[in-house]
């Protein structure tokens, strides 16, 4: 082999025997199909649509791909039949599936030896061989791509011509008329496109094809003895079925899949579980440091729980990356022991924060990978727990597992086949019973029955909540506190609640010292102490402030010393240290709130500022005198309790907290459904206001048809007055026209003239246009007009 160098360096070869080594990545064929419908996907191509199909040319099985994107150049063909050549960027939000520039050639050589990809853009149309069989046929030592391009403006390549010989010396096609039928197909589906042949496709030992054309004619099977009888009721549908795999491939599909001839109706996922709940996963290797706010946000993934409404022996994680799937049905946690727990539950979670592998069908073994899957089962266990705490709650006499129940999706959503949005439908319509074409007119809901209105927006990010662990509450407060101190009373004067809050433990205080609040943090967290002796008359002297003033008031009251560190709750120093600070600083905030209430009490009730703080004075020797509950209860305990009534009231806090969001969210939804009902009442308000002038419109109309009715009567008679006079004098002319009446022909003539006279200008009032000075009364003229409108009057 002749080496090739630059400036003297030999440059790499890549050797034929490569394709196959590099398809070998696909253990499984339905991946190397998703890499087909990956490229499609990706927002270089935007393809609508996608077409798989199983045909015979030849004698031969191939399988062909075709969608309607944007084409490929010759430069981007070559490319794309080249190795680890990938400029694929995010656009309009879409984020491109491939990364690494090979999942083609992987895929087109893992389901065959050869493979023809004819394109066409709106300036050409190329074509590109990439095959083992002619490597191998030429004995070649390096990857050859023949590739032709034919240009619109019928300026083409004169270097095509030994790349068209190889194509019709070496491939299925061996003329320019076959090359030029398959990319006339393109045409059928779209001015641009591609389409995809695969020949020589891999076969098992008994020399069938890996794939089963036959069993449906709507469907590819995967050609496995495992994959039959028994054995597929405990295998996902989407282990043996592309129809059914392509179902799930994307977490929300963009792209319409039809699989040999028929549409696949693809779903989404995540909404069509039962007893659908959100949960949220905080990696701590996604911490993110805000320097212009100088906190730390951790970023949320989003977990979808629910349960199979098809199979519950199908269950597990589903875990997509970039909108892809990457692994179906991970068991996770105690899905993996033999307790039975989790059944039917599914998991959906897109994981952009971990790399697939090569094939797309893994993640790679790292650490950050560990953690979610240990973090996965920890999820999956709580809501399998609150699931089970329900239905015993709701229903204590039911013996049925929940996983036995019938069930069906919480919600209902369909993909218009038109603009290829996703609408959902109203409860209670079942998807299975709806046509094979649907678009969004068919929608029963009016505000989404258009292909031009945006799709409904699904939970954002920002709205969205983690369901509420009831029964990890409930057995919290189930455990039995028998160490803790007796509770204050529930109702306690003010001043005293504010002289209880206003204590505080530091590590620097001496065994009795006076602790006197402050509004800032020590560097150890902790309110700084200083031995201050301050008397009444320091409470005396804040009365020569005005009146109508808030007050600050610093208060010093005796406490025990300090308790040693290491027999608080068991954690460290630090984490400690910050999380009394933490309730410190809410106590110290309460403390404010009540001095201002008080404050206000005082100037409402007009009273003396000095006698409100003689009443303190003897508030705080009154709770002197009963400081030795405390000392008691920290001699029998030494305050290894008040780490649990911190984590109670941190508990009872983060409720409060989460019922404030509810509430928020409640009023929200509340505030959001007075708008809409605001907005039906003007447009009811505009229709009746129409509906009245449609009403009055019509009284006008009924009013001028009374009067049209009464002048047709009128006329009805003239008319009928006409026909008597019209009838006598037919029969005076018939009697004119007798041998007996020659004498009165010349009167009687006259006599009709007159009348067709008369009778013309009657008919001025019906035939406006009618010029009687242009009219032979001696004809019957003005007769056949009489009986024509007479006619019109019947």
């Amino acid at each position: 082999m002749a080496s090739r160098t630059h400036r003297g360096i030999p440059l790499s070869a890549l050797n034929p025997k490569f394709l196959h080594t590099n398809s070998t990545s696909h253990t499984w064929p339905f991946s190397a199909i998703a890499e087909l419908l990956d490229n499609a996907y990706d927002p270089d191509v935007r393809a609508k649509k996608f077409w798989i199909d199983w045909t015979c040319i030849k004698g031969l099985d191939c399988l062909s791909f075709m969608d309607n994107g944007a084409g490929m150049t010759r430069g981007k063909m070559h490319k794309m039949l080249s190795f680890g050549f990938s400029d694929k960027k995010a656009t309009k939000g879409h984020v491109p599936v491939g990364v690494y520039g090979n999942g083609f050639k992987s895929g087109s050589m893992r389901l065959g030896k050869d493979a023809m990809v004819f394109t066409k853009t709106k300036d050409s149309m190329t074509v590109g061989f990439l095959s083992q069989s002619y490597l191998e046929a030429i004995r070649a030592q390096q990857v050859l791509v023949p590739i032709i391009t034919f240009m619109r403006d019928g300026q083409n390549f004169a270097e095509d011509a030994a790349s068209l010989q190889a194509i019709l010396k070496h491939s299925i096609f061996n003329t320019e008329i076959e090359l030029f039928s398959e990319l006339r197909a393109i045409s059928v589906v779209g001015a641009t496109g591609t389409r995809i042949i695969i020949w020589n496709l891999r076969k098992t030992t008994n020399g069938e094809t890996e794939f089963d054309f036959s069993a449906d004619r709507y469907d590819i099977r995967a050609n496995h003895s495992d994959c039959s009888g028994e054995s597929q009721s405990m295998t996902p549908e989407s282990g043996y079925s592309l129809r059914a795999y392509c179902k799930i491939l994307y977490l929300k599909p963009r792209m319409q899949i039809i699989l040999r001839g028929q549409k696949v109706k693809t779903e989404l996922i995540s909404k069509s579980l039962a007893h659908i709940a959100i949960d949220n996963y905080r990696p701590t290797f996604l911490q993110s440091v805000d320097v212009a706010q100088a906190n730390i946000q951790s970023k949320r993934v989003w977990i979808t729980f629910g349960f199979n409404t098809k199979n519950k022996e199908h269950y597990g994680i589903m875990m997509y990356h970039k909108n892809r799937l990457i692994k179906a049905y991970e068991r996770v946690g105690c899905q993996r022991k033999a307790e039975k727990k989790g059944v039917g539950v599914i998991g959906v979670i897109e994981c952009n924060f971990l790399q697939p592998t090569h094939n797309k069908q893994d993640f790679d073994n790292t650490d950050k990978y560990r953690k979610t899957i240990h973090n996965l089962g920890v999820k999956l266990e709580e809501y399998w727990n609150e699931i089970r705490y329900k239905r015993k709650k709701e229903d204590p006499q039911c013996t049925m597992p929940i996983e036995d129940i019938l069930k069906f999706p919480d919600q209902s959503w369909v993909q218009c086949d038109r603009c290829l949005k996703w609408r959902r439908l109203p409860d209670g319509i079942d998807c299975n019973i709806l046509p094979e074409m649907w678009f969004c007119s068919m929608n029963p809901d009016p505000q989404f029955r258009s292909c031009h209105v945006e799709e409904e927006p699904e939970d954002q990010e920002e709205e969205q909540h983690s369901y509420p662990k009831t029964y990890k509450q409930e057995r919290k407060s189930s455990k039995p506190n028998q160490e803790c101190p007796p509770k204050a009373p529930a109702q306690k004067p003010l001043y005293q609640s504010l002289l209880l809050d206003s204590i505080t433990w530091s590590p620097l205080a001496s065994p009795v010292t006076r602790v006197t609040r402050s509004r800032a943090f020590s560097s150890t967290g902790f309110y700084p102490v200083t031995d201050v002796g301050t008397s009444s008359a320091d409470f005396s002297a804040l009365s020569s402030q005005q009146p109508r003033v808030k007050r600050k008031f610093s208060m010093a009251v005796e406490v025990p010393g300090p308790v040693p560190l290491d027999v608080l709750h068991p954690m460290t120093k630090e984490r400690k240290v910050e999380k009394n600070a933490r309730a410190m600083n809410e106590k110290e905030e309460e403390a404010v709130e009540d001095m201002v209430i008080l404050d206000n009490a005082v100037q409402a009730n007009q009273q003396d500022p000095d006698d409100w703080l003689c009443g303190m004075e003897e508030a705080e020797s009154k709770w002197k005198a009963s400081r030795s509950f405390w000392e008691c209860g920290e001699q029998q305990q030494p305050l290894g309790n008040w780490g649990e009534l911190e984590e109670e009231r941190q508990q009872q806090q983060d409720e409060l907290v989460h019922l404030m969001h509810t509430a928020a969210q409640e009023r929200d939804a509340c505030r959001e459904e007075l708008q809409w009902q605001q907005q039906e009442m003007q447009k009811l308000k505009q229709q009746s206001a129409a509906l009245e002038a449609f009403r009055e419109e019509c009284n006008h109309l009924q009013t001028k048809l009374a009067g049209v009715e009464e002048e047709r009567d009128g006329l009805s008679a003239q008319c009928k007055q006409l026909k008597e006079e019209l009838k006598n004098m037919r029969q005076r002319e018939n009697k004119r026209r007798s041998p007996y009446s020659a004498l009165c022909a010349e009167e009687d003539r006259g006599t009709l003239w007159t009348l067709r006279h008369r009778i013309g200008r009657l008919l001025v009032s019906f035939v406006p246009a009618l010029d009687l000075n242009q009219v032979d009364y001696n004809s019957s003229v003005i007769d056949e007009m009489l009986a024509q409108v007479l006619q019109e009057l019947s």
